[in-house]
């Protein structure tokens, strides 16, 4: 299954939690804490070196990564690594160079951190087919559902719930927001595009879609206002103290649909 926990609402001590509960099971051999990228693997040691020094091994190769899971140290010897974050591109590199291997038969968790689209694939499905007796779990802030999906990849893993199966708990945005645990935040609509009055759409008979967003007219009214505007919205001409020093304004993010429009 899968967990969605807004962004910023402690996601991170979510998933150690689980991971140190679920070493304490003694049907459970291993956790696998899997993340996407080298620079998040640094990270995930880091937060969980906060919670508890040490409760988690890292590792800097493919080669690192094998000797834990067969439980050696650095030169030889015996040791129980219980909780092991590895990429999830390490992990698929293990398993193209082991065909064969006891830790597939091993009782695991593996828990997916970030589970989005780029472990949606070739990678995931040589995971969930190798291992044979496992519970996985994946940490989202962003889930995928069928609205929001890409047309890219395996048809049949283009979702969150088709990768991990169903929601298990979800803490979104808006009880984080109500419950004060991230800043709440204002929208503005601004409407670009207007109809003529009484117009129906069986007379619409084609609108290139993209071409109307991305029209020269439109772009062009969208910088306008947002030049024209940008003090006013992040209040660049008021000053107040954070941590003893004086500071105006917010920053901005600046979103466009795709490079072009940018």
């Amino acid at each position: 299954g899968y967990i969605w926990h807004t962004t910023g609402s402690g996601k991170t001590l979510t998933s150690f939690k689980a991971a140190q509960l679920a070493t304490a099971l003694p049907e459970i051999d291993k956790v696998l804490f899997i993340v996407d990228r080298k620079d998040l693997d640094y990270q995930t040691i880091r937060e969980y070196d906060r919670f508890e020094k040490g409760a988690a091994n890292g590792n800097k190769s493919t080669n690192v990564l094998t000797r834990q899971l067969e439980d050696k140290d650095e030169k030889g010897k015996p040791k129980n690594y219980k909780i092991i974050v590895s990429t999830i591109q390490k992990l698929d590199s293990f398993i193209c160079k082991n065909k064969e291997h006891p830790i597939y038969n091993k009782h695991l968790v593996i828990i997916f951190d970030e589970c989005h689209r780029s472990q949606f694939g070739d990678m995931h499905q040589r995971i969930v087919k190798k291992f044979k007796r496992y519970h996985i779990f994946g940490f989202t802030g962003t889930p995928i559902f069928a609205e929001n999906a890409s047309n890219c990849g395996k048809f049949d893993l283009r979702t969150t719930a088709q990768a991990f199966g169903d929601k298990l708990h979800s803490y979104t945005i808006v009880d984080a927001i109500n419950d004060g645990n991230v800043l709440p935040f204002r929208i503005d609509y601004i409407n670009t595009v207007k109809e003529k009055d009484g117009t129906k759409d069986s007379k619409v008979k084609a609108i290139n879609q993209s071409e109307a967003l991305n029209a020269p007219e439109r772009i062009s009214l969208i910088v306008d206002y947002i030049l024209e505007h940008f003090d006013q919205k992040t209040k660049r001409n008021q000053y107040f103290n954070l941590n003893g020093k004086r500071i105006n304004g917010f920053n901005s993010i600046f979103a466009v649909s795709d490079i072009p429009s940018c």
